[in-house]
């Protein structure tokens, strides 16, 4: 677990920075999804709103920005920037299926869904990260009583606006799954949807925003260093949140031009 201090950083040094980044999607990110919509401006203004909140709660300049970039950042020609319509779409469990048939309609429930890629395993095969065609390809020559065991990847999806991301997660949240992280700040609806009025408040950059700031702080007193409180952001438990803490690290060493092996 990083312990090191964050350095301090401009605003305007950070957008000198931005053509350093490789095209880096959030953790969730699909190439099938690869073409989803991107604005330069709506980014950047995206990422001034987190400068200021770095600003005005004396968060170390460049942290939130490390955050959001690992959970919404959109790569486009090199560039990663913050996407504030964002959708991430949490993976269900594992199934354990009867046969061919069973298999093969849990997939197509899944595909309906959007998931697009697929971990399976059956006697003689067992397949991470495949598309959905050559899962259903796979599945389609088991016998009628193979036993699979089934998970769609997680995924996320970025839109043009509000609306857009909010009519897709309703979907999701009509038909009872929950298991969605919304907005720039990727906050998890199952879990934190209570603290929103509606789910467009959720959406809502600056309302998104200051709930993410709230949770990153509320521990501050907890004797926790700023990388504490950023795997707490992620997960309370530690394999979770100390996997989080390297993401959100090598993204800050990026936007800091930091050598770690220097």
């Amino acid at each position: 677990m990083p312990n090191a201090a964050p350095h301090k950083i401009t605003v305007k040094f950070l957008f000198l920075l931005l053509p350093l980044f490789a095209a880096i999607g959030s953790i969730h990110a699909q190439a099938e999804y690869a073409s989803d919509p991107f604005d330069p401006v709506v980014a950047r203004n995206a990422w001034l709103l987190i400068s200021e909140a770095e600003h005005t709660h004396n968060i170390p300049p460049g942290l939130l920005h490390a955050i959001s970039l690992v959970e919404t950042g959109q790569g486009i020609r090199g560039w990663v920037l913050p996407w504030p319509y964002t959708v991430g779409v949490n993976a269900p469990s594992s199934r354990t299926l009867s046969g061919r048939a069973a298999a093969l309609s849990a997939l197509n429930q899944w595909r309906a869904m959007g998931f697009v890629r697929f971990d399976f395993r059956a006697p003689g095969i067992a397949r991470s990260n495949a598309s959905a065609a050559e899962t259903s390809a796979q599945l389609s020559a088991l016998s009628d009583l193979s036993p699979v065991v089934l998970q769609p990847r997680p995924f996320s999806r970025r839109f043009n606006n509000t609306q857009e991301a909010e009519n897709f997660a309703q979907r999701f949240l009509s038909s009872g799954y929950t298991n969605l992280d919304i907005g720039m700040m990727q906050i998890n609806w199952r879990v934190h949807g209570s603290h929103f009025a509606t789910l467009h408040q959720a959406f809502n950059v600056d309302s998104n925003l200051a709930y993410a700031v709230q949770y990153l702080l509320e521990n501050r007193d907890s004797g926790r260093d700023w990388w504490g409180l950023v795997g707490r952001y992620h997960s309370g438990t530690a394999y979770y949140a100390n996997r989080y803490i390297r993401n959100v690290y090598a993204m800050y060493l990026r936007i800091h031009r930091v050598n770690p092996s220097a």
